[in-house]
């Protein structure tokens, strides 16, 4: 049968622009069919062309995705050859399409040889979830096939845990171009389907059933969403000229440490955190941050000056941080000096967590009052991660301190 794409399938089938695609999202969304008719596609469209499909396990590959691409995608396309002892398909052009796993280390050297000189031109990674940051850094670096003018890396997965590699380098990180999908985006699917779906509960409702990068356990912000329709997340967060005041948020902190593999903050770091933002027609647009250890306050206060947008009408600090309230106040750094009014924190935890929850939420029109910028990747990477004790009723203290900063200006600015 002819493939003709969904219509979100459209832009990922045209992208020859990305060295990196991500296909995230609900299940049910048709990510592994658009994967494997570009990956089909290709190998047609240019001779000598080599192409790599991998899952983590060979067992998953044989048992999964080769029959897929067996039976669904390359069918009886005349004169394309299963070479099944080679583990590769080969078609009359000279291209080839490989498979296999990465789980083992003879998996892995048995893929190695895949490709002239090692090069490959587009590879697709299947549950991408479940490879090594490793699995992938290899397999792009192997990126350099020379039998098109393009060449590219595929990962189609379903949502995991926020602080997954993938979520933190490539969505958060920006190192891919991400193409979500929903399962309503497939009118394929079974007319039952929905119903299925939202059987689901917990956070595998979350991950499969509406697309999100969520942790297990007990979310602070559970309505916060990080993609799909519902987002938070948004370009138009960033700031306009002219159309409203600027306020900040501060929570202080020091030392911590640094997840070399992912960039973030790990669990029991303590960064000073700024939260840039501004009030337009009745939302809070969170677009800027500075998230540092081990930098005097004077220091960290002037770069966040430096970014160049105004001064801010107050900024919130914790009514504890007397030293750094001082340097708001009056305080200079090399050449630039400021003057700042500041306003303390909530008096208690639990009402402003309960503020800023309602801000988040969505009211009858499907309005909500906070928006993030995408270029706020720590503060993403602490929503999506900050959890409450039931036992104790309260936050855990981990990944609260950009939370922290949105609450205190949420609570600020309940009433203008």
């Amino acid at each position: 049968m002819h493939y003709k794409p969904l219509d979100w399938q459209i832009p990922v089938w045209t992208d020859t622009n990305s060295r990196v695609i991500l296909l995230a999202g609900a299940a049910g969304g048709g990510k592994s069919r658009v994967a494997a008719e570009k990956i089909h596609g290709y190998l047609q469209k240019y001779p000598g062309a080599t192409a790599l499909v991998v899952r983590k396990t060979f067992a998953s590959m044989k048992n999964s995705t080769l029959l897929f691409l067996q039976n669904e995608v390359i069918g009886l396309q005349a004169g394309v050859k299963h070479n099944k002892s080679d583990h590769r398909f080969e078609y009359p052009n000279g291209s080839v399409l490989a498979y296999g796993g990465m789980y083992t280390e003879q998996q892995r050297e048995s893929i190695r040889g895949v490709g002239s000189a090692g090069g490959l031109d587009i590879v697709w990674m299947e549950e991408a979830t479940q490879f090594d940051e490793s699995d992938y850094d290899e397999l792009l670096f192997r990126l350099r096939g020379r039998a098109a003018p393009w060449r590219q890396i595929i990962l189609s997965t379903n949502p995991d845990g926020p602080l997954h590699w993938i979520n933190l380098r490539l969505i958060l990180g920006r190192g891919a171009t991400l193409y979500e999908s929903r399962f309503d985006d497939n009118f394929y699917n079974p007319t039952d389907y929905r119903e299925t779906m939202e059987q689901s509960t917990g956070v595998e409702r979350k991950r499969l059933f509406e697309g999100q990068w969520a942790k297990g356990g007990q979310l602070t912000y559970d309505m916060w969403r990080d993609g799909g329709p519902e987002s938070h997340v948004t370009e138009n967060a960033d700031y306009i000229a002219g159309v409203g005041s600027v306020y900040w948020g501060v929570d202080d902190g020091y030392v911590g440490e640094i997840d070399e593999r992912s960039g973030m903050f790990k669990a029991g770091s303590h960064p000073r955190v700024f939260l840039l933002s501004q009030m337009r027609s009745g939302k809070l647009n969170i677009f800027a941050e500075s998230y540092r250890i081990e930098a005097k306050a004077a220091r960290q206060i002037a770069g966040v000056v430096e970014m160049g947008y105004p001064d801010p009408e107050f900024v919130v600090v914790d009514r504890s941080a007397a030293a750094l309230k001082g340097e708001l106040h009056v305080g200079e750094w090399g050449d630039l000096s400021w003057q700042f009014y500041t306003r303390n924190s909530p008096p208690r935890v639990d009402e402003s967590v309960k503020v800023v929850r309602e801000w988040l939420s969505s009211d009858k029109n499907g309005f909500t009052r906070v928006a993030v910028h995408p270029r706020c990747t720590f503060l993403r990477g602490e929503m999506s991660s900050y959890t409450w004790d039931p036992v104790k009723d309260k936050p855990v203290k981990e990944f609260d301190h950009g939370p922290d900063c949105l609450r205190s200006l949420v609570w600020a600015l309940r009433v203008m």
